[in-house]
């Protein structure tokens, strides 16, 4: 049996592994950088979070310093200072990453929500990141503290950190001194409204499915394509179930963002066998980033 699950940013769909594994996975070993792995599993999240719930005063945050730290665990231990600041100020919820300049310093992305009646201000928020993080230089100038608006704010901020991959110069440029560990790149605290769902599925309607889903995928790249890169999307696209070992394709999982309403519908044309996608595809009626944001 395969499995789709919805989720309220996204879908995924795949075949797990039944039986025993032929060798034990490796133990794993210190954190080096972003790997397509942390990639996806912050994907993952992102996927899961139901921005309709989101409720309390939100803020996104963008976190410099001047200096580079001399180790990962010093930069572990001034966002671990900012995060208890934070939490004794009432955050309820909150989630971090951290990415590199080109100059291979590292800034601290995140978005942190507090009660609706607090009276938390982005002017302090930044005072207690430049408290935490002082002796790396932190400016006041450089630091970026925002609202977040609702549903719309959450999607932009999800939008903007969830398409970057792990070839991206932010989280490719890791500093030589950090090479050999890197500690944790993401996180989130507090109580998030996560949701999923999962279906149960023959293999006739999982391929059914990722077709009808790569259908969709194709027609919402094209809609927005104007750039050279954005084509290349495309063209990626429409070979992204293709694999040159026939096995290996047959079992291909795929996960996108995706509105939650488009998932269930493309997964109630599978159940049905309907493969008349056009229609359908190139209705999409949401932008792949999020609820019709």
């Amino acid at each position: 049996m395969a499995r789709v699950t919805v989720l309220p940013n996204g879908v995924t769909a795949s075949c797990p592994r039944e039986g025993p594994m032929k060798e034990k996975p490796p133990k794993r070993g210190a954190v080096q950088g972003w790997s397509r792995g942390s990639v996806r599993r912050l994907r993952r999240w992102f996927y899961s979070v139901d921005g309709d719930q989101l409720d309390g005063l939100g803020f996104a945050l963008t976190l410099t310093v001047r200096d580079l730290p001399p180790s990962a665990s010093d930069w572990t231990a001034t966002r671990r200072r900012f995060l208890m600041r934070l939490q004794r100020a009432g955050m309820v919820r909150g989630q971090w990453l951290t990415e590199w300049q080109r100059r291979g310093v590292p800034h601290l992305h995140g978005c942190v929500f507090f009660p609706e009646a607090s009276e938390v201000t982005p002017a302090l928020l930044q005072e207690h990141w430049l408290s935490s993080a002082q002796e790396w230089g932190a400016g006041r100038s450089a630091q970026v503290v925002t609202p977040l608006w609702g549903l719309s704010g959450w999607l932009q901020y999800q939008a903007k950190h969830s398409a970057r991959g792990v070839r991206h110069y932010q989280r490719a440029n890791v500093p030589e001194a950090w090479q050999k560990g890197t500690g944790r790149l993401w996180g989130a605290v507090g109580a998030w409204p996560l949701r999923e769902e999962v279906h149960a599925v023959d293999l006739e309607v999982f391929h059914r499915f990722r077709r009808l889903l790569r259908s969709w995928m194709v027609a919402q790249a094209r809609q927005g394509a104007k750039r050279p890169d954005e084509w290349r999307r495309v063209a990626y696209l429409r070979r992204m179930l293709r694999d040159p070992e026939r096995d290996r394709s047959f079992v291909r999982a795929v996960g996108e963002f995706c509105p939650e309403h488009v998932s269930r519908e493309l997964l109630l044309a599978a159940a049905w066998g309907d493969l008349e996608t056009s229609g359908m595809a190139s209705s999409g009626a949401a932008h792949p980033q999020g609820r019709g944001a």
